[in-house]
Order: C-alpha cells, then structure tokens, then sequence
C-alpha cells in the first residue's frame, strides 16, 4: 500500500475513535508514560498539543508541569520549520490556524540539544519505530537535531501498523512507540536502515 493510501486508511481510524474512548485512553497513556524513566527522569519534555482524537497527553503535560518539570510543545514558524516553545500551563494557549492551540506569544524557545526527550505525535507507527506524519515533514526536520534515543512515538494503539511502514531515507525513527495498552521498544533488525 502506498503512503497515500495508508495515510487515509490511518486517518480513518483517528475519525472513527470516539469521544469516551479519547479519555480512558488518555488516562492509560498517562500511566504508561510515567513508567519510562526516560521520560519520569527527564527535566526538558518536548509534548505536543493534541488536535480532537488524536492520542492526548495532556493529562501528562499538566502532571509534569506540577513536577517542576520544563515543558515545550511544537510551534510551526514557517512552511518548513517547527521549534519547541516552553509553556506554563494549558490554560495559558491561543486557538491558531483550523482552531489548533498554540502557545502566546512572546514565545521562550529551547535548543533541540537541551531536551531529555520528545513525545512526538504521528498518523501510524510500525513496531520498528517507522512513523507516518502528515506529510509536511515539520518533525523529520525537528527530529534530525534529537538523538534517536530520546524519541517517543505516541499513538492510539490502532495507529500500529503490523506491516512495515514505506520510510523514505529523510524519515526519522523512534525509539520507543507508547500506546494505552503497550510500550514497544524498536530495536531495529536492519543493518543500514538510516
């Protein structure tokens, strides 16, 4: 299947989740999340804001800034580019384009090199760490300055794809993939495969 195809078959799948079932999984993501020590001992946590339906760590962002912890979310700012901003709180956002929250301005932006580890949002992921965005390629970009170590795919778990997910060589791997139900650690089988 074609990334075209696989795309809007994984799109369907976000549109058909529905609204209880986004905060039962939330809670469980939430749990699972804090069992990693990557992301229980990291102090700079770049998250992400989650549009309807998409897998939410919201509850995650509000515990981690209770904790002291320094929290970024992605910020486009140009066609090509995204950077991590830090915020303070969820009540402190702007609605942006197609009504997604975004941080207010001034924004306090964090070297990619400071964070500890990034949960990085996707359409699908395959259980060697493979991931299909949205096509833009803002986090491929982003990732290229993250060690692959600190990489933490988020998802639904009907985001995994069983089969291995068409990678271009500028597509960027996780590290570990978290779903409600399962923490998987890629450990990629192929030699080469950057």
């Amino acid at each position: 299947m074609d990334k075209t195809a696989l795309r809007k078959k994984f799109l369907e799948r976000r549109r058909n989740v529905q609204v209880q079932e986004v905060a039962i999984w939330s809670q469980q993501l939430d749990d699972r999340l804090w069992s990693i020590p990557t992301i229980s001992d990291a102090e700079h946590i770049m998250a992400y804001l989650a549009m309807p339906k998409e897998a939410n760590v919201d509850m995650f962002i509000t515990e981690a800034l209770q904790q002291g912890k320094y929290v970024y979310v992605p910020v486009c700012v140009t066609k090509t580019d995204m950077v991590g901003v830090r915020i303070q709180s969820l009540e402190d956002l702007d609605r942006g384009a197609l009504g997604i929250r975004i941080p207010k301005e001034p924004y306090v932006v964090v070297e990619p090199q400071t964070l500890d580890c990034i949960l990085v949002p996707g359409l699908a992921f395959d259980r060697r760490g493979g991931r299909m965005g949205m096509g833009a390629g803002y986090y491929d970009r982003y990732l290229q300055q993250i060690a692959v170590e600190n990489r933490i795919g988020i998802a639904w778990d009907n985001q995994i794809s069983e089969e291995m997910l068409p990678m271009a060589p500028h597509d960027e791997w996780m590290h570990t993939i978290v779903t409600p139900s399962e923490s998987i650690h890629c450990y990629k089988e192929q030699e080469g495969i950057h």
